[in-house]
């Protein structure tokens, strides 16, 4: 494999097809994932970020021998459910209630974005659409062969249903190609990254209503349709929620239901990956068998594991555990254990993350050091907004803390340790701390996975670690191509993947063609593999049940629906040796009864969950229906806040030094199946606390005061049962003393609480946010 990209002199200054088609280089041959983000607004970037010149951070600087696929990122996705370009991002998406509203699917203004050139490459301008006349017959053949007709005053691309204004930005013939043309000559494949940290806010509410998700899936077809050979989502967070959004457990089974949906929408031969949370705790919700049927690759963010929110300074990507971590288990291994041992993830199917960037913050320390104290105050981010952070704006200020490694290598004054614990380098420079990875760290990450039988490697992202050590060629204003690229991180990933390369073959799989059933009948059927390495080979299916025979062979069983109309349902069976898979669509059509057969809604529900006595419990639901009826919740118990196919119930408890439980029985209905799900409230009880002189029993009338927990109130009006704390009747006196976190108390920022011992502050107006989650409006202090 070759190291760099080279160019001779004569190809160098030959412009269009000569230059771009020479198949140099070709995609890796050995059988692991490189994974690349190629994001979109790189490419504005010039040497105050570490590159030679604004327009260096294309896809015409990547070197394709290293890299399997490249993630083109980001669409993100508006209220409405809708895909929009990641130039049309809500700057101010970080503060309470903003929205992102619908936008174009591409921002084609050729002048103030890169998706054009990056996605069509090098691009020639027609100002007018081309008439009949025969002066203009040639450009209107152009124009008519690369799939442009006239909209309105401006363009419209039919094949993907891209619109924008004049110019009409045709690709030039013989220019540098577009990202999936150049992809398509070198054997890599390109995805479409959906989300991102900053447009995930509207996924969940996506992913729960069923006319939200249509939307979103007609710009699936869209992405599809410009070539792109899969989906990736970017999805921050299910569950934990992310910027400016809360999660749900609800998150977890629209989450899996969303990549069923996209599987069949693309097909079984476009690939599906999702970018996921590194830690156990933010992945336990998933159902990852369902996950296993429906994608191909599980990406996992094994970096930005420690930074300026951090109390004390820590690795960005460790790969073992150390002494002076903050939280334990925050290592690539720990995350590799809990997936494959306890989980039974297929190792295959994961890959991790390789940063190509640093993490930079301050600390109190005069020298900092591993495990310092991290010094925070408030800084105003671009994305993020206000946030209390320790980031290092001092050293690394164009990159908000976060330098590129082809930048901070070359940046003076800082004297660099290794972590033989972590297997990692960091860096200081007074009383700040820099942690990044060099090329033996990522050899050592690209090694274990190689040892441990993982997929590949994920890089975010594929520019940080790029050098042009030549020239630049220019194709038109935007492109630039380098003589000779140097990546030196991407370099180490492919020279350990490449090492002792066994090649592995595919398996065969064999499975009947088109099948028929009659509504409700089961019917089975035989499939069948060959391997030519003699690998043992597992069998699964998406669709149906499946009995492995042992002898390469299996047989399935389908439950055909009961159905008046007739439908064709699919039925699809994967087989693979452990390292690469083969999988066929078996199409089973299914003859009607003429009779009109409703199907029960299927609820999803958690089973239990656990709430402190006083305390309102919070259950999320959620529920399908096969023929997309209207659906309506209830609850046996408590309140009801429906949105979609979703909803919350809320079950306050009675302040009790007793431990309880509560079953709440919640129903789903179509109008005409119900379906119900019993979830058990294990109420904690409370210490009865000395000195409550409050009687739940006894009438209070405004003025009156008591005392609850060691906390004096004043009631407001009559009132009789409602506990202090609790309800509105009752008002806290302020004796300027810190006290415990209430979810019924309504908070402005800068008030102190304390909740598990640990003492917040708020950042801005909250009622009922528990501090200590993801996204809630408040910082440890």
């Amino acid at each position: 494999m070759k190291n760099h990209i080279k160019l001779t002199a004569i190809a160098a200054s030959v412009a269009g097809t000569l230059l771009m088609s020479t198949a140099l280089h070709a995609a890796p041959t050995h059988d692991k994932n490189v994974i690349g983000y190629l994001t979109q607004w790189e490419a504005w970037k010039g040497p105050q970020h570490g590159f030679t010149v604004a327009g260096e951070a294309t896809h015409l600087n990547v070197d394709m021998d290293i890299y399997s696929i490249l993630n083109y990122s980001f669409f993100g996705v508006a209220k409405d459910g809708s895909l929009h370009s990641g130039d049309l991002r809500n700057k101010q998406i970080y503060q309470p209630d903003a929205v992102q509203e619908p936008g174009s699917l591409l921002y084609t203004d050729v002048y103030s974005s890169w998706d054009l050139h990056i996605l069509w490459g090098e691009l020639e301008y027609l100002w007018s659409y081309p008439g009949n006349e025969a002066w203009e017959a040639e450009n209107l053949a152009r124009v008519q062969a690369q799939g442009f007709v006239p909209n309105g005053n401006g363009w419209l691309h039919e094949p993907s249903g891209v619109s924008g204004e004049m110019p009409i930005p045709l690709k030039k013939e013989g220019g540098a190609p577009g990202l999936i043309d150049l992809a398509n000559e070198k054997g890599v494949k390109v995805m479409a990254s959906l989300g991102g940290w900053s447009m995930s806010k509207h996924f969940p509410e996506m992913a729960a209503d069923p006319v939200k998700k249509a939307r979103f899936l007609a710009d699936i077809d869209k992405l599809m349709a410009l070539g792109f050979h899969g989906i990736d989502i970017d999805w921050e967070y299910p569950g934990t929620g992310g910027m400016n959004f809360p999660g749900s457990d609800a998150d977890y089974a629209n989450f899996e239901q969303l990549m069923e949906d996209i599987r069949a929408r693309i097909g079984d031969d476009k690939l599906i990956t999702a970018a996921f949370k590194a830690t156990p705790a933010a992945l336990e919700g998933f159902n990852w068998e369902r996950l296993v049927r429906s994608m191909d690759y599980f990406n996992m963010m094994t970096y930005d594991l420690n930074g300026g929110w951090s109390n004390v300074t820590g690795h960005n990507s460790p790969l073992y555990p150390y002494p002076e971590e903050e939280f334990a288990g925050l290592t690539l291994d720990t995350l590799r254990d809990w997936m494959v041992n306890e989980r039974g993830i297929p190792a295959e199917k994961i890959n991790f993350g390789a940063a190509f960037y640093g993490r930079g913050v301050q600390t109190t320390a005069s020298t900092a050091y591993l495990g310092a104290p991290t010094e925070k105050r408030m800084v105003n981010f671009e994305v993020d907004g206000p946030t209390n952070s320790a980031v290092d704006i001092t050293n690394w200020a164009n990159f908000e803390g976060q330098p590129n490694y082809n930048y901070l290598t070359k940046q003076p004054g800082w004297e660099h340790f290794w972590d033989d614990n972590a297997r990692v380098p960091y860096a200081v420079n007074g009383k700040y701390f820099l942690s990044y990875d060099d090329p033996q760290a990522i050899r050592e990450k690209a090694e274990y996975i190689v040892n441990n039988d993982l997929g590949g490697i994920i890089v975010w992202q594929v520019h940080g670690d790029i050098e042009c050590k030549g020239t630049f060629t220019s194709f038109g204003s935007k492109l630039k191509q380098c003589s000779e690229l140097s990546s030196p991180l991407a370099e180490q990933i492919d020279n350990v993947f490449s090492q002792n390369v066994v090649p592995n073959a595919a398996p065969v799989l064999v499975v009947p063609a088109n099948l028929n059933a009659n509504s409700g009948q089961s019917i089975s059927f035989n499939v069948s593999a060959t391997d030519s390495d003699g690998d043992a080979l597992t069998f699964s299916v998406t669709g149906a049940t499946l009995v492995d025979n042992g002898d390469n062979s299996a047989t399935v069983t389908f439950q055909a629906p009961e159905t008046a109309q007739d439908v064709v349902e699919r039925v699809t069976v994967t087989v693979t040796d452990g390292k690469k898979s083969d999988n066929e669509a078996v199409t089973i059509n299914v003859k009607g009864t003429g009779e009109e057969v409703n199907t029960a809604p299927v609820l999803n529900a958690p089973s239990s969950i656990d709430v402190n006595a006083g305390e309102v419990a919070t259950i999320s639901v959620s529920a399908t229906d096969a023929e997309n009826d209207t659906l309506t919740f209830t609850t046996s118990l408590g309140t009801i806040v429906q949105t979609g196919n979703s909803a919350v119930i809320s079950v306050p408890t009675s302040e009790s030094t007793q431990d309880s439980t509560l079953n709440v029985i919640v129903t789903v209905s179509d109008a005409t199946d119900n379906t119900t799900a019993a979830v058990v409230v294990n109420v904690k009880g409370n210490e009865d606390p000395s000195g409550n002189t409050w009687n739940k029993d006894q009438v209070y009338v405004g003025g009156d005061t008591v005392i609850y927990n060691g906390v004096t109130y004043t009631a407001k009006w009559w009132t009789q049962g409602d506990v202090p704390g609790a309800s509105d009747v009752w008002q806290e006196k302020d004796d300027g003393s810190l006290k415990a976190w209430s979810p019924t108390k309504a908070y402005n920022g800068g008030d102190k609480a304390i909740y598990q011992g640990v003492t917040y502050k708020a950042k801005w107006w909250t009622k009922g946010d528990t501090p200590g989650t993801a996204g809630a409006p408040w910082e440890q202090i």
